[in-house]
């Protein structure tokens, strides 16, 4: 045993050089001889000449050692074996070679090894397809030479395939080396059609990674009579025409030129490349698209949409302004649950598209009172959303009728009605202005089926289906939560505003008299009439935030009923405005108190600012009131909305103390500015009257 293994080793100098560990050496490979690699590296020949010449096999070692193995009879045959050697990621001399393009180098290995042309290396590589990764054609041309001796073997290194189940001419498409890909392809065009493992072919992978040299280069090359489809693949069923849509028009017109039946073809979502163009907006590409193919437009993908449906919900206005020049009929398309792409539209909140689309062609307004599946019309839709725009939008739209009921028997005031909050109340939120806005323009219940009287004796449920009007557990549950958030945030600005009215109330603008005045003690300004104010806006601010602060705390204690809850936070939310408006006009009169008459024109700005202030904080909220008031006049008559207190009574008690409020906030919100600064500052006047008598 001993003899046989000293015939099947070599046994070789120790040299620092030349040691591999073998422990990282591949399993059942040999270590490449680093003279090799340097040779490889480098393209030096000489270095490869000397590794090759014949060993006598009777040195010795005379140091360290490693071992080798190799045949029993190599001491005496021309060392080839040294070429079989591969790094630690598995590459051979004619890898490393193939990779850094030496020609000459490479010829030679070849000569001695063709074996190495379907070595594969750890990611199974072979050389081909190193040489085509760098592009470097010669050398791609060199191995194709050499493996063309074997007709087998010249099919077997062309068609090889890596871990990423990639060819050669995959390589170069990824990495746009035109000159390799045509060499491949007059080599062997078959591998056009073979895919990687991500189901790509090379023209799809070339389109994908912006290779577009290599795509013209493969699109000039097809033989188109006889190319397959396989050619065109992508992943997910894509095809080069979905990829090229979105990269290039040109490539894209060449495919539709050579191959549009493409333009019908679907990816596994159903959708054709006329779906991801109307997804990404491009005009100019769905026009290319459909002058080659209009019956396009009338395909829909797995989901039910069609084009037009998909431009819709992306908001994608000139997509769909194209579509419906090629195919004006496209408007009457519907998805699986009967909507129409103004129905989508609004679903999505794409109010903008609706708008400019029923600008440019006003005949799709009859689409406004389309129903789909569920009997919803948009304004159905819109309501539901609590997409206040798009209702005002359409309730100025007198051809819209606001009493269509759908399936479940709801009018669009209906499904308005449930979305109320019962207790605490916002004459500007979304729910509360879109329900007063369908009150003031005739919008009607739908055909009751079971009335119920509330604790009033005034509101009844909206008609429909009764358990669906209740509130459910979780419903009260986020009211309860949101009634408790109310009474803490605005617990915290009440409990600030008595915290600075206090303060102010003992640093008082213009300070204290000295000690050694008779009237030591006192406040300076106390006989002005601007410091009176001060003090009684003062004491007013911090009445009003102390009972804000005590009602908010009762409005978010869990003992409190919901009825006492709701009145206390409404009350309090009350006395918040007024201490604020207080606090405003305490420090107005403080600022006019303190400066000198030289300082008048300053003091008379400032104070109209402070006393301005409350009024300004309205009018971020109050947008939306005038924007419902404006559809109130434009459907209904401006006469309607200039008196806030005309009421329709068809709207029940509820709607319509909310309806009258929404109209009237904004002269409610200017009336209580004002009747609060009057009491502020005619108490002092009414003060010093009757002090004096």
């Amino acid at each position: 045993m001993a003899e046989a293994a000293e015939a099947t080793a070599f046994i070789g100098p120790a040299d620092t050089e030349l040691e591999v560990p073998l422990s990282e050496v591949q399993p059942q490979r040999i270590a490449i001889n680093p003279k090799l690699l340097e040779a490889a590296r480098l393209g030096d020949k000489s270095i490869l000449d000397k590794l090759l010449r014949p060993k006598d096999g009777s040195s010795k070692a005379s140091e360290r050692k490693f071992t080798i193995t190799i045949s029993e009879d190599a001491a005496t045959q021309r060392d080839t074996n040294c070429l079989l050697g591969v790094t630690l990621e598995g590459n051979t001399a004619l890898h490393i070679v193939a990779t850094r393009g030496h020609l000459e180098l490479a010829k030679e290995i070849c000569h001695i090894e063709r074996s190495l042309l379907l070595a594969q290396n750890v990611r199974l590589d072979t050389p081909l397809h190193c040489a085509a990764r760098v592009g470097d054609d010669k050398m791609v041309s060199l191995i194709i030479q050499f493996a063309r001796e074997d007709e087998n073997e010249a099919r077997r290194v062309l068609t090889a395939k890596n871990r990423d189940d990639a060819n050669a001419l995959h390589e170069a498409a990824k990495y746009d080396h035109v000159c390799v890909a045509k060499v491949l392809i007059e080599e062997h065009a078959e591998l056009i059609s073979m895919w990687n493992n991500a189901g790509m072919s090379p023209l799809y992978l070339a389109i994908r990674t912006g290779s577009l040299n290599v795509a013209k280069t493969l699109l000039q090359s097809f033989s188109w009579e006889k190319t397959s489809l396989a050619s065109y693949a992508g992943f997910n069923k894509h095809t080069a025409l979905h990829a090229a849509t979105k990269i290039n028009r040109e490539i894209t017109e060449a495919i539709l030129q050579w191959k549009p039946t493409l333009n019908k073809c679907a990816d596994c979502f159903g959708r054709i490349p006329l779906h991801y163009v109307a997804s990404n907006g491009h005009r100019d590409m769905a026009k290319l698209l459909l002058e080659y193919d209009r019956s396009i437009a009338y395909l829909s993908d797995a989901d039910g949409f069609f084009p037009i449906h998909i431009a819709a919900i992306k908001g994608n206005i000139d997509v769909v302004d194209q579509i419906l020049e090629y195919c004006p009929d496209t408007d009457e398309l519907l998805d699986y649950e009967g909507k129409n792409f103004l129905h989508v539209a609004f679903a999505c909140r794409r109010l903008d598209l609706v708008k400019k689309i029923i600008s440019k062609r006003p005949d799709l307004r009859k689409l406004l009172n389309d129903q789909d599946n569920m009997g919803n019309t948009p304004l159905h839709t819109a309501v539901k959303n609590s997409d206040q725009g798009s209702v005002y939008f359409l309730l100025r739209d007198k051809s819209v009728s606001p009493n269509i009921i759908n399936h479940d028997g709801f009018t669009p005031l209906d499904l308005a009605y449930v979305k109320l909050d019962r207790g605490l109340f916002d004459p500007s939120d979304a729910t509360s202005s879109i329900a007063g806005c369908l009150a003031f323009s005739k919008a009607l219940f739908g055909p009751p089926q079971k009335a119920e009287s509330s604790s009033d004796g005034d509101k009844k449920k909206p008609s429909g289906n009764d358990s669906s009007r209740e509130k459910s557990s979780s419903i009260e549950d986020k009211d309860l939560k949101k009634q408790l958030n109310i009474s803490q945030n605005f617990g915290i600005a009440s409990a600030l505003i008595a915290t600075v009215t206090f303060a102010a109330a003992f640093t008082v603008p213009g300070g204290f008299i000295a000690d050694d005045h008779p009237d030591h003690g006192t406040a300076v300004l106390a006989k002005e009439y601007a410091f009176k104010v001060f003090l009684v806006s003062d004491a007013f601010a911090f009445i009003c935030s102390i009972l804000a602060t005590l009602w908010f705390v009762i409005g978010g204690k869990l003992t409190s009923d919901r009825s006492t809850r709701v009145r206390a936070i409404i009350s309090a939310e009350r006395c918040v405005y007024l201490a604020f408006s207080g606090m405003s006009a305490a420090f107005a009169m403080g600022m006019y108190a303190m400066l000198p008459p030289s300082c008048k024109s300053i003091s008379i700005v400032l104070c109209i600012a402070a006393l301005g202030t409350p009024l300004l904080a309205d009018v971020v909220p109050s947008v939306n009131l005038y924007s419902l008031l404006k559809t109130i006049g434009i459907r209904q008559g401006y006469r309607h909305w200039i008196w806030p207190t005309t009421i329709y009574p068809h709207v029940g008690k509820t709607l319509s103390d909310r309806s009258r409020l929404n109209r009237g906030a904004v002269i409610v919100s200017l009336r209580r500015a004002l009747v609060t600064y009057a009491i502020l500052f005619l108490l002092p006047m009414l003060l010093d009257l009757v002090s004096k008598n």
